[in-house]
């Protein structure tokens, strides 16, 4: 079974560069790690309220919207996608194959696995060390945390490398 580790909302350059300019994070990598043995186990104690929580997600809401203003201006005719982002827990692996709709993301927004076939080392001598290097962003602004009990969703905006290379002057 995998888990969600985040779902980013990745704005990319119009093409054929097509290079990842923002990336909008919402991290859950802070939820709890449950067995799959264990997913149908009430928690025990009194579970946090949650009624907060849609006052947090408007506020989140809100200061998405005022630091949009405050980010480098985007080119026209940008393009999209939506990136969901598994945890690396050992002994699984992404629900790529044949059959299935999921498609990965391009290699400068994959981070390196690390595997039991080779180091890092030997994954640069194959030719993969593009990968990641869109990750961080040259610019990381954090947005705002959304907490109850146990369960923390974190949020920040990365305006990526290719998005200051771009711009005129």
């Amino acid at each position: 079974m995998c888990a969600l580790s985040a779902v980013s909302l990745v704005i990319h350059a119009p093409p054929p560069s097509s290079t990842p300019l923002e990336r909008y994070v919402f991290s859950t990598a802070a939820f709890p790690s449950v067995p799959s043995s264990e997913l149908l186990t009430s928690f025990t104690g009194n579970p946090p309220p949650a009624t907060d929580l849609p006052e947090q997600f408007r506020a989140t809401i809100a200061r998405l919207s005022t630091l949009s203003s405050s980010l480098s201006p985007l080119p026209s005719d940008c393009s999209f996608n939506l990136m969901m982002e598994l945890r690396d827990d050992a002994g699984v692996q992404p629900p790529l194959g044949p059959t299935t709709p999921w498609i990965a993301a391009e290699p400068g927004l994959q981070k390196q696995r690390k595997t039991n076939a080779g180091s890092s080392n030997e994954i640069e001598a194959q030719g993969r060390s593009k990968m990641g290097r869109d990750l961080g962003g040259a610019k990381t602004t954090p947005v705002r945390n959304v907490e109850s009990g146990a369960f923390a969703l974190e949020m920040w905006i990365e305006e990526g490398q290719g998005k200051f290379d771009e711009q005129p002057g």
